[in-house]
C-alpha cells in the first residue's frame, strides 16, 4: 500500500525524515530528565500478595515448588482477562511474532484462556536521492497483520496470521504445531522454509528496515509444507519438506534444511555457526531480484529476468554470527545454482556483515538457533545503532543480472516494550549492463504489536 509523495512537498517530507532522529533522541533526553525518583515514606516494605505470573505462577518455579506461593493465596483473585491483558498479552506476541511459542509456553501466558488475538503494524516512508530512484519517494504500510494462536492441549498448539497489506499475499503462518522434549517441534501448514539466519529472523528483531540484498534475492516465502525442528543447548536442526505457496501457487516441491551449533553458549557471550540448503523442483518461470533494501519503491535495480526453462534451484548459505553483551554481529555467505534444461547451468553470490550496538545496554536474546531482540523492561527505553554491507552478483554466462553493493547505517529507539522508530540511512551502487546507478536513500519506519 503506497502512497506517492506529491514532487512540490519532498524537500519538507526529506526535512522531517532526517531531523526525526533528533527529534526522537531530544524527547527521549527530556523525558528522562523529568523522571525524577519519587520520595518514600519511610515504613516498612510492602510485598506485592499478587506478584506477575513470571515470579509466582510460572511451572517449575522455586516459589511455586516450595509452596511459598500458590495460585489464589492471600486473596489474588484477579481475572483470567485482566491478567492477560496486564501482564501476558504482549509476552505472548512477542513470542508469536518470533515464531519462538510453544505449547507449554502459551498455556502458561494464557492463564487458563484457551486463545488469543494479536497483529503488527508498520508504516513507513522513504526519501530517495539520486538516479531512477529519485522520483519514488512515498509512504506505504509496510504490514499490516493480525492472528489468533491458542492451544489445543499440553503438546498441541496453533496459529493462524491474516496479512491485510493489500489484496496479496493474505495468509502467512497457518499451522498446527506438535510439541515434544523428545523430538522436537513438528509443524504442519503454511510456514517458513528452513533457511538462513536472516530469513528465520522474525520482524521485531531486524536490525534494519529490510533484510540484506542477498537474503532477499536468494530466500524462499512461505509454503505449505511439514516442518521438523530439534534444538539441544548448543546445537540443533530445522528440516521441512515443502510445496506451493498458497497464496500464488508458486513453487512445485522440495527440500530444505539448516543445522546449527554453538561453540560458546554462555552468560558471557554466545557463538553461533549453522548452515543452510534448499533444492526446490521448479515448474514456473524463474528470476532473482530485489529491492535496495527499501521497499517503498518497486524498482529492482538487480534482475536476471524471467526464464522458463529451470529445472532445479538449489541454494546454500553458511553463517556465522555471535554476541556479547549489547553487541551482536553476523556474517552470512550465499551461492544459489539453476539448472537449466540442456545441462545448462548458472551460479550465483551474495553475503552480507551486519554489526549491531544497543547503547542503553540491553542484551540479545538467543532462542531456536536466532537472535531475538531484548525485553524492554517497564519504565526504561532503548537505543540501538547498527552498521551493514551487503552484495549480491547475478552475472553468469548469458544471464546478466547485475551486481548491487550497499552500505547501510541504522538508528533505533525503543520507547516501550511493543514500539519502535527505526531510521536508516543506505548507499547504493549497481553495475549493470545497461546503465550503471548509484545513490542514497533515507527512510523511517514506526513498528507497533499488539
Amino acid at each position: 500500500m503506497i502512497l506517492p509523495v506529491n514532487i512540490p512537498y519532498r524537500p519538507a517530507y526529506r526535512l522531517l525524515l532526517l531531523l526525526l532522529p533528533g527529534v526522537l533522541l531530544w524527547s527521549a533526553l527530556v523525558h528522562a530528565q523529568d523522571e525524577t525518583p519519587v520520595a518514600m515514606p519511610a515504613r516498612a516494605a510492602v510485598v506485592d500478595p499478587c506478584p506477575p505470573v513470571s515470579e509466582a505462577g510460572e511451572k517449575g518455579s522455586e516459589k511455586e515448588e516450595s509452596g511459598e506461593f500458590q495460585p489464589g493465596d492471600h486473596g489474588c483473585e484477579t481475572t483470567s482477562s485482566e491478567r492477560l491483558s496486564r501482564e501476558n498479552r504482549q509476552e505472548i506476541s512477542e513470542e508469536v511474532l518470533e515464531n519462538t511459542q510453544n505449547a507449554l509456553t502459551l498455556k502458561r501466558l494464557l492463564l487458563g484462556r484457551s486463545y488469543t488475538f494479536f497483529g503488527k503494524v508498520e508504516p513507513e516512508y522513504a526519501a530517495y536521492f539520486d538516479g531512477i530512484l529519485k522520483d519514488e519517494d512515498g509512504f506505504e504500510i509496510r504490514r499490516f497483520s493480525v492472528g489468533m494462536v491458542g492451544v489445543l492441549t499440553d503438546t498441541l498448539s496453533y496459529k493462524g496470521e491474516i496479512d491485510l497489506t493489500d489484496g496479496f499475499n493474505n495468509i502467512s503462518d497457518l499451522y498446527l504445531r506438535w510439541d515434544s522434549s523428545r523430538f522436537g517441534s513438528l509443524t504442519i501448514g503454511n510456514q517458513k522454509v528452513a533457511q538462513n539466519l536472516s530469513a528465520m529472523t522474525g520482524v521485531l528483531s531486524l536490525l534494519f528496515m529490510e533484510r540484506p540484498l542477498p537474503v532477499t534475492t536468494f530466500s524462499l516465502a512461505r509454503r505449505l509444507a511439514i516442518g521438523q525442528d530439534l534444538y539441544f543447548r548448543k546445537f540443533g536442526v530445522h528440516a521441512v519438506i515443502f510445496t506451493k505457496d498458497p497464496n500464488n501457487n508458486a513453487g512445485k516441491r522440495g527440500v530444505a534444511i539448516r543445522v546449527i551449533a554453538n561453540p560458546v553458549r554462555s552468560d558471557s557471550g554466545i557463538a553461533h555457526v549453522g548452515f543452510s540448503f534448499v533444492r526446490e523442483e521448479m515448474d514456473r518461470a524463474a528470476r532473482y531480484r530485489t529491492r535496495p533494501e527499501s521497499h517503498v519503491t518497486d524498482i529492482r535495480l538487480v534482475d536476471t529476468g524471467l526464464y522458463d526453462d529451470i529445472e532445479y534451484q538449489n541454494i546454500l548459505g553458511v553463517e556465522v554470527a555471535g554476541a556479547r553483551g549489547a553487541l551482536s554481529g553476523r556474517i552470512e555467505a550465499f551461492a544459489s545454482r539453476w539448472e537449466r534444461e540442456g545441462s545448462v547451468e548458472n551460479d550465483f553470490y551474495g553475503a552480507y556483515i551486519e554489526i549491531g550496538h544497543f547503547l542503553t545496554g540491553q542484551n540479545f536474546r538467543y532462542r531456536d538457533g536466532k537472535f531475538v531482540r531484548p525485553r524492554i523492561e517497564k519504565g526504561s527505553r532503548a537505543w540501538e545503532v547498527g552498521i551493514r554491507a551487503s552484495w549480491v552478483d547475478l552475472n553468469d554466462q548469458d544471464i546478466r543480472g547485475g551486481i548491487q553493493k550497499n552500505l547501510g547505517l541504522a538508528l533505533n529507539f525503543y520507547p516501550r516494550r511493543n514500539f519502535r522508530a527505526m531510521f536508516n540511512v543506505i548507499y547504493y551502487d549497481a553495475e549493470r549492463d545497461h546503465g550503471d546507478e548509484e545513490g542514497w536513500i533515507a527512510q523511517t519506519r514506526i513498528q507497533f504489536n499488539w
